[in-house]
């Protein structure tokens, strides 16, 4: 008998956390009501972050797009794939989109065309880090997918894609 609650405990915590939420765009200045920018945020500029937070099960790649260039389009620009992480969004919607606004193609037409000074590839060379440990810079006492186990995790979706719709020729 005693053992039944544990494991009742266990399996609906399991069941809610495979179920997720709806995929959102994560807005924390929403909370904070000392953020000069309360609730409204900060202006949408070029180079401004979007996060949008999903859970695989529940979204798909096109609805976390368009969550993202809505956003950035409040400013006047469209949102631009960057990275995906496990250590910035809830359990719930464990895996977080990171999208950039950059200005549209058709502002971009406008301006000059970028000349290169030499024709020698370019070598990039990778960068190594340690990581940051889970949790970090996120308030006491909040869990993320980053602090479970990777058996627990849900696969992010591939970035490619994220990538914008290649136009017609």
């Amino acid at each position: 008998m005693k053992l039944k609650l544990p494991v009742a405990i266990l399996m609906v915590t399991a069941i809610a956390a495979c179920s997720g939420d709806p995929p959102y765009v994560d807005r924390p200045y929403e909370i904070n009501r000392d953020n000069v920018t309360f609730p409204v945020g900060p202006p949408i500029l070029s180079g401004s972050p979007v996060t949008v937070c999903y859970a695989k099960s529940q979204a798909t790649p096109e609805q976390i797009r368009a969550l993202a260039d809505d956003e950035c389009a409040k400013g006047g620009l469209m949102a631009v794939f960057n990275r995906q992480s496990l250590d910035v969004c809830p359990m719930m919607t464990p895996i977080a989109a990171l999208f950039v606004c950059e200005e549209t193609a058709s502002a971009r037409r406008g301006s000059a065309p970028a000349t290169s000074r030499t024709s020698l590839p370019i070598i990039v060379t990778p960068s190594f880090a340690a990581p940051k440990p889970a949790g970090a810079g996120r308030p006491l006492g909040s869990i993320g997918a980053a602090d479970v186990s990777t058996t627990a995790k849900s696969q992010p979706f591939p970035t490619y894609l994220f990538n914008s719709p290649q136009p017609a020729r």
